[in-house]
């Protein structure tokens, strides 16, 4: 359930990336635009994160799946010489595989699980508080599904809050949580210890259902999210081509050296953001620029949709890869 779960997710996510491909958005580092990006790639690093889970459910399970029937310590002293064909018959029935020795103490697989559990929880986390962020008023390029009568506030009509994405999140928390304790259930003493395995029945339980309930939500979120263009257009042009500072510096410096290159749209990118000009104008102010590039030169440079480096191929490469996975 669990890993058909998340490739369900993953392949949903994969068509969200190829219809965005080449959606024009600002990238952010630090919380601060920094250079343009589309909203393809963006996905396209979720789709490739979800393809590494499966990976990882797929590489655990033939460790997970092994029986467990060998006596009090392990021996299979009581079984007497039919012990090993007892052991093959039983797990055969079961559809388990056959250890290579007891694990009473050994507890790293069911922490590998747990673990494995928290990173799939951490990586739909991160796809919803991604969400969360862009769907803030000041950004709005994303919004959770809404349908009417669905109430944000009960003292704030207005508001649309990201309800099923903090929800995601806040359970990522919780998994991450669970993990720290599954991490403790590895040191046991001697040959069995319970005091490992009651810890074990509320963990590892409690982190499927948890992680069940934010791929549910997930599938939610992702299947009916609205994606708003035409603010990510907009949010491209709030700095007023600031964030194609890279590219002139870049372009600078194949004729003015990369030092004095970045101090030149340095200078030009704090006076622009103290609102002594526009960054064009002042970059053209310059005669170091002019000597350089002609203004259609640095309109070209400008140009968000034309500095987005290989995003497109990235986001066709991801999209193979995830439509391989074996559902």
């Amino acid at each position: 359930i669990l890993r058909r779960d998340t490739v369900t997710l993953v392949l949903e996510l994969a068509d969200l990336a190829e219809l965005h491909r080449d959606t024009l958005m600002a990238g952010r580092t630090h919380a601060q635009q920094a250079l343009p990006i589309t909203f393809g790639f963006k996905v396209a690093t979720w789709v490739a994160e979800g393809v590494r889970q499966v990976e990882r459910l797929d590489e655990t399970a033939p460790r997970l799946f092994v029986g467990q029937l060998a006596g009090a310590v392990g021996t299979l002293a009581g079984f007497g010489p039919r012990g090993e064909a007892v052991q093959r018959a039983a797990f055969a029935r079961l559809g388990l595989g056959v250890p290579p020795i007891a694990w009473h103490a050994s507890r790293d697989t069911i922490t590998e699980f747990v673990t494995l559990i928290a990173l799939i929880g951490a990586t739909l986390a991160r796809i919803a508080n991604e969400v969360v962020q862009l769907q803030r008023s000041e950004i709005g390029e994303l919004e959770e599904p809404f349908a009417p009568g669905k109430v944000g506030s009960s003292t704030m009509p207005h508001k649309r809050n990201p309800a099923h994405a903090e929800r995601i999140v806040a359970i990522g928390r919780l998994l991450r949580g669970l993990a720290t304790t599954a991490l403790e259930t590895a040191v046991a003493a001697h040959e069995r210890d319970m005091s490992v395995g009651r810890a074990e029945w509320v963990v590892v339980p409690e982190a499927a259902c948890l992680v069940a309930a934010a791929l549910h939500w997930s599938l939610v979120v992702i299947r009916g999210l609205g994606v708003n263009t035409a603010r990510m257009k907009e949010n491209l042009q709030r700095l007023g081509g600031l964030l194609l500072s890279e590219a002139v510096m870049l372009r600078l410096a194949e004729t003015l050296g990369r030092h004095v290159a970045h101090d030149l749209v340095y200078e030009a990118a704090m006076a622009a953001f103290e609102g002594r000009g526009s960054f064009r104008e002042l970059l053209l102010a310059d005669a170091r620029v002019r000597a350089a590039l002609d203004a259609e030169d640095l309109d070209r440079l400008l140009d968000p949709a034309a500095y987005v480096g290989l995003a497109g191929s990235f986001v066709d490469r991801v999209v193979r890869e995830a439509r391989r996975l074996n559902t």
